[in-house]
């Protein structure tokens, strides 16, 4: 009888912590699409794994949601289809497209002087990978391509527990001849799944691989709207990926990303898969919008709203809070950002119980 029950123990333990294995099969192809709910919670312990695993997060409440959707190539342009299509190269032939933020054209748009919009990034799935091939990016309502010269690789199949790979990607994008305007983005990805278990969730619970990867991303400018056209090197900028997967989902079940500076750890976002909670919407209703120009810079900044600018705050990348300013209901207000060192920011602009959010370069 003790040897029964110490061989049931061991089964049912067993098949409460079993180690799954991903394959392409678990991750979504043109035409998904899957609802995202959004959240924050600065106080989240995400870094804990391990063997057999629990990660409770039932108590996340989402703030927002949003649809993501893998697109197929036929929905992008002819002259981007050439780039990502049939006709392309086989490492270069996507499978799907998402909607981008690798890239602030918002930001780049209040000094440009060409309107940028619809920033996509372009994926190939196939038996033994996930590989990201460049971006698309419109120009004055013209979709143009930027393929990377060096294909990073996002996941490679099958995963396992304890896995791990090391990747680069290199990309190009240059907006001559309608703007003088170039940018270098170099990352290095590192990638290992280091956690296996049970993940709930609000939306349930799942066995889950956990995969953790570290981004570092060096940045180059080159611009001739402030000065004399010069490359300007951006700092060093490492972003961390929690990842929660699970067999036959297409997506995962929880992302939290943060970002990493001198030791310590920020989030940036949560995201996790859910049901239709009508959130669309009602996001909107509970944000604004502001204007910073320029940006870059290495001066001033100017910021306006067509709302009452209560205050404005310049964080660092590790979450300190380097400038802070009221503005006492204004709907303009400047800040000197001069003595900052040479990075990235982002400002946050707060008006009654709302607040926006921007990044800042500081050349």
């Amino acid at each position: 009888m003790k040897i029964f029950l110490v061989v049931f123990s061991f089964v049912l333990t067993g098949s409460l912590f079993s180690q799954i294995t991903l394959s392409g099969n678990d991750f979504a192809s043109a035409n998904d699409t899957i609802r995202i709910s959004q959240t924050m919670d600065p106080v989240i312990d995400y870094t804990l794994t391990g063997s057999g695993f629990t990660w409770d997060f039932s108590g996340l409440t989402p703030i927002a949601q949003f649809l993501k959707y893998f697109q197929p190539i036929s929905n992008s342009t002819i002259l981007v289809q050439v780039e990502y299509g049939f006709t392309a190269p086989t490492e270069y032939k996507a499978t799907y497209f998402l909607e981008s933020r690798d890239i602030p054209i918002d930001q780049l748009n209040q000094f440009l002087p060409a309107e940028l919009s619809d920033l996509n990034q372009f994926s190939r799935k196939t038996n033994d990978s996930i590989t990201s091939l460049g971006y698309s990016v419109s120009v004055n309502g013209q979709a143009l391509p930027f393929k990377s010269d060096t294909i990073e690789t996002h996941y490679k199949f099958p995963t396992n527990y304890e896995d791990t790979f090391s990747t680069r990607g290199y990309t190009y994008i240059d907006l001559n001849p309608v703007t003088d305007f170039k940018l270098k983005q170099y990352r290095q990805r590192t990638s290992v799944v280091d956690g296996f278990g049970t993940l709930t969730t609000p939306f349930g619970t799942f066995e889950v691989l956990r995969i953790k990867s570290v981004i570092n991303e060096l940045d180059s400018v080159y611009q001739t709207f402030f000065g004399a056209g010069s490359w300007n090197a951006l700092p060093l900028t490492v972003t961390t990926e929690y990842e929660w997967w699970a067999q036959g989902k297409d997506e995962a079940m929880l992302k939290i990303v943060a970002v990493e500076n001198n030791g310590t750890s920020q989030i940036r976002s949560i995201e996790y898969q859910d049901i239709y909670l009508g959130l669309d919407a009602s996001t909107e209703a509970n944000t604004f919008e502001f204007n910073l120009v320029p940006n870059p810079t290495n001066n001033l900044i100017s910021i306006e709203s067509d709302v009452a600018i209560e205050q404005i705050k310049v964080i660092g990348l590790d979450g300190s809070i380097v400038l802070k300013q009221n503005a006492n209901n204004v709907s303009k207000a400047v800040i000197e950002i001069s003595m900052l060192k040479s990075g990235v920011y982002f400002v946050e602009v707060s008006s009654g119980k709302f607040t926006a959010t921007q990044k800042l370069i500081k050349l």
